[in-house]
């Protein structure tokens, strides 16, 4: 088994445990009796050590392998969902819980991008697409298992659940072949396209974070419902990544199809039918998915002389900090609906960013 095979394994079973937590923690909190704006403070705080977190692991690989970073890394972010689930519902609590949560979540995701870097030959659009669809598939099962799980049992049963898959999870990338990593830590400068680019891209970040809350308080205060139309979202979307990296050029099509993707989140907010809603859900995963290939492309896309530990470190960087500021301003304005309606405007401004390879 060659290394793009281990690391989608890797992907699969990681996004299955990560995901299973992430995306009802939003309805988990608000279930728990946090306001809204206690939920993105939680956020805000999560970036904001995920930001340090990225910087710290990037030098801790210096002195540790990679592979045993994640090790802690799952052990850390399990734990977060435990304490979640025994913790009592006050404001000390709420911080403790978004600390550890983002140095458990952002060991593990510049981890993910590195390993990514390694396993794939440059710029190869199809290996980026296999990731995706690994990606995908994850979500579907991690959509459908983590809301039976809540249905059913309770929060400390999904913090188990975490735990052991993220266990298996970590199996193929400790048979990962990796050669001895002289990567210097040197911060390269970084196109201003590119950082645009990442800079908007994050309000797709944080609408999807609070596109759970937003249907559990408008459409359907039902867990089972926001987990088929997490389902909906990722058949769809395994359908149009297949398509989409082999028959279409993004660079050409992008902006058009990103418009027709923001077309489908307003009238998503429009929209009280639950059933008409699932089959926005179905477009809504189409163009989750197309802007996130493009995303992925831009991130992968690195010079050959250029240090990738100092490009992770300024990438995820730029990422926490833009989610945390989002997160903060959203805090203020204390309007899901006013809060998804600028995501998408942002969202919207990243299809006229103008994207060219570095090599």
């Amino acid at each position: 088994m060659d290394n793009k095979k281990k690391y989608n394994l890797f992907i699969l079973f990681s996004t299955i445990a990560r995901n299973i937590a992430e995306v009802f923690s939003s309805i988990i909190l608000y279930k728990m009796g946090y306001s809204l704006k206690e939920i993105l403070l939680f956020y805000a705080v999560l970036y904001f050590i995920g930001a340090f977190t990225s910087w710290g692991v990037i030098y801790l690989m210096k002195r540790l392998k990679p592979k045993y970073i994640l090790i802690v890394s799952s052990l850390i972010f399990s734990g977060s969902f435990y304490f979640m689930s025994v913790m009592e519902k006050n404001f000390i609590n709420l911080i403790i819980l978004g600390i550890v949560n983002g140095i458990g979540a952002y060991t593990y995701h510049v981890l993910r991008h590195y390993y990514a870097i390694k396993s794939i030959d440059g710029q190869e659009r199809k290996e980026i697409g296999n990731i995706l669809i690994y990606t995908n598939i994850a979500i579907i099962i991690s959509s459908y298992v983590g809301s039976y799980i809540q249905d059913k049992l309770s929060v400390l049963a999904l913090a188990i659940v975490i735990v052991v898959i993220s266990i298996i999870a970590i199996i193929p990338i400790f048979k990962f072949e990796e050669k001895e990593d002289r990567d210097i830590i040197r911060y390269d400068k970084i196109p201003k396209n590119k950082v645009l680019f990442f800079f908007l891209e994050q309000a797709k970040v944080i609408n999807l974070s609070l596109q759970p809350l937003f249907l559990y308080l408008f459409i359907d205060d039902k867990i089972t419902y926001v987990g088929i139309f997490n389902v909906i979202m990722g058949v769809s979307a395994c359908i149009f990544i297949y398509l989409f990296v082999r028959k279409i050029d993004d660079k050409k099509y992008f902006k058009y199809l990103n418009m027709v993707f923001c077309l489908f989140l307003i009238l998503k907010l429009n929209i009280s039918n639950k059933y008409l809603l699932l089959f926005i859900a179905f477009f809504e995963g189409l163009g989750v998915k197309m802007f996130e290939i493009v995303s992925s492309e831009n991130i992968y896309d690195i010079s050959s002389e250029s240090s990738v530990k100092g490009y992770l470190i300024i990438v995820e960087a730029i990422f926490c900090l833009v989610r945390c500021l989002m997160c903060l301003i959203g805090y203020f304005i204390n309007d899901i609906i006013v809060i998804l309606y600028i995501t998408i405007i942002l969202i919207l401004g990243s299809g006229f960013v103008k994207r060219k390879n570095v090599k």
